[in-house]
């Protein structure tokens, strides 16, 4: 019996090291989303951003999430003190009821959890913080939500596929004979390899549907990267990402954004430029 248990032991053990996870995501269809803020760092205005951040993923991957349904996938936020810093805490969890092997009871069991962590001190901004861990933790559910739903055709747009992707132009000489012909300004996007603020922007920002909705009519996009595609060097200052709106007539510059810039700063931008108001 003993050396029944251990066997079983360094089974279990050896499926723990060699999975990515011991959860699967095959055939979750419904789930009801739950957002809590537990401590005083984090904003409870984040619940909001949290909860269209759900949505927006499920929505993508086809899961239904109208109504109430005993399966949950929830957010939990909650910190932790150490040492004068403060240690936050967020859980992406899937809590169902589910029934036991040996008796057939209903007991409520987690079955997909994961765990995302980042220390603040006094003081510090958690918003960037705070994205960039939950951005990697619904990344990485997507991913495994895809792979065990081959039937799913779900396009996970990256550096890679993004100007296609997203119907951007990556030829400088083609979106100038565009933006001639339909009289719209270029919004040039300059990016660069290893740039993370570059990455950020695009998954952040560019992205979501009400900013590209607003991109598309007004401009024509171009993306290109500054360090293997053509283009005026008069545009280039030296940092990445930078955005230049360029006039249609003059081909000019007449306006710049250098750096990154988060959703509702870039809509601000786009919406005091005159063509897209």
């Amino acid at each position: 019996m003993k050396l029944k248990k251990i066997l079983l032991l360094v089974f279990f053990t050896n499926i723990l090291l060699n999975a990515s996870t011991i959860f699967t995501l095959s055939g979750v269809k419904k789930v009801y989303l739950v957002v809590e803020i537990s401590g005083k760092t984090i904003p409870k205005s984040y619940k909001s951003m949290i909860m269209d951040s759900l949505q927006t993923m499920t929505d993508d991957l086809k899961i239904d999430t109208k109504g109430y349904d005993p399966r949950s996938l929830a957010v939990l936020v909650n910190e932790t003190p150490i040492n004068g810093s403060t240690m936050i805490n967020i859980q992406l969890l899937i809590g169902e009821e589910v029934k036991r092997l040996d008796n057939y009871e209903k007991t409520f069991a987690l079955t997909y959890q994961d765990m995302g962590h980042f220390v603040l001190k006094d003081g510090d901004d958690p918003e960037d913080a705070f994205e960039d861990t939950f951005d990697t933790m619904l990344l990485k559910f997507s991913e495994q939500y895809l792979e065990e739903n081959k039937k799913i055709s779900k396009v996970v747009i990256n550096e890679e596929n993004f100007a296609s992707e997203m119907h951007y132009e990556t030829n400088y000489d083609e979106a100038v004979k565009k933006s001639k012909k339909l009289q719209k300004n270029i919004m040039l996007v300059l990016v660069s390899n290893f740039c993370p603020w570059c990455r950020k922007f695009e998954q952040r920002v560019l992205l979501k549907n009400e900013i590209n909705e607003i991109v598309q009519k007004n401009y024509i996009p171009l993306i290109l990267n500054k360090e293997k595609d053509p283009f005026p060097k008069e545009f280039d200052t030296g940092f990445t990402p930078i955005i230049h709106f360029i006039d249609h007539q003059t081909q000019k510059s007449y306006k710049n954004v250098i750096g990154y810039n988060n959703k509702d700063e870039f809509t601000y931008i786009l919406r005091s430029d005159n063509v897209a108001k």
